[in-house]
């Protein structure tokens, strides 16, 4: 029996009939740890839960989903049981759908392992297993995942105990492979540490470069740091820049604007 065959035979005795309403109100830890992970669906499924006038019917339809061989939705149960906003968490249930996915190859539920990993949620906190699940979910297309190694690689709160070291350059480098990929975080991450040296030989021509490709999608940091360059060097570039920023809701834009409006 194939490894998929032994999961879907689990699965009707794993998955219970109903759900069970999450505490009101929700007690601090939960309101927390609320958004951890990502689900397949995004926003459809964050939105028809939002918007549902009965859970059950939801979870219900997800549930038969699941038994019917959805990996999607056997991620999405696991995300919610993760993280008890929809209806009350079971981290160990969690766990196991989610495992379930990504033996499957689904890239968000071993995105998920890794901030159930990360964050210690009903399991002991691991950054070696959070970084694995990361990377297994990178390898499947998951691009996001190389920002998350990125700046687990960087983590300078982690507890020495658990052995895990920061590497900055090897936090570089995963911000690199995501940036080569298209990641827009990664891009601008790549970017700013080229622009200042930071950890990496500055190069102005590149970082440019990565940091126009993160403006362009969206990354308001990316904006803000390309008027603040050209805001000394190029009067037209700078000013282009500067209003994309503040377009984009930038605080400190706004300010440069206001500023440049008062000067003589």
């Amino acid at each position: 029996m194939s490894a998929a065959s032994n999961i879907h035979s689990l699965l009707a005795r794993l998955l219970p009939e109903r759900v069970v309403a999450p505490p009101t109100p929700a007690g601090r830890r939960q309101r927390l740890f609320a958004g951890v992970g990502l689900p397949t669906q995004r926003a459809l499924l964050v939105s028809r839960l939002d918007e549902a006038a009965d859970l059950q019917l939801v979870y219900a339809d997800l549930r038969a989903q699941a038994l019917q061989g959805s990996v999607a939705a056997l991620n999405d149960l696991g995300w919610i049981w993760l993280n008890g906003k929809y209806w009350r968490a079971d981290t160990l249930l969690a766990g196991h759908l989610l495992r379930m996915a990504a033996l499957q190859g689904n890239a968000a539920a071993w995105f998920n392992l890794g901030q159930q990993h990360y964050f210690g949620k009903g399991i002991d906190t691991s950054y070696v297993q959070a970084a694995e699940c990361y990377r297994q979910a990178f390898e499947r297309g998951m691009l996001h995942a190389a920002a998350s190694l990125g700046d687990l690689y960087e983590e300078e709160v982690c507890d020495a105990g658990l052995g895990w070291q920061v590497d900055l350059p090897q936090a570089y480098q995963w911000f690199l492979k995501g940036a080569e990929r298209g990641e827009a975080r990664c891009r601008f991450e790549v970017g700013y540490r080229l622009l200042h040296g930071l950890h990496v030989q500055a190069d102005i021509k590149a970082a440019l470069y990565w940091l126009e490709l993160a403006a362009a999608a969206g990354v308001m940091q990316a904006a803000e740091e390309l008027a603040v360059h050209f805001s000394s060097r190029d009067g037209v570039r700078y000013l282009a820049w500067r209003d994309r920023a503040v377009q984009m809701g930038s605080t400190l834009a706004l300010a440069m604007k206001l500023e440049d409006q008062v000067q003589p």
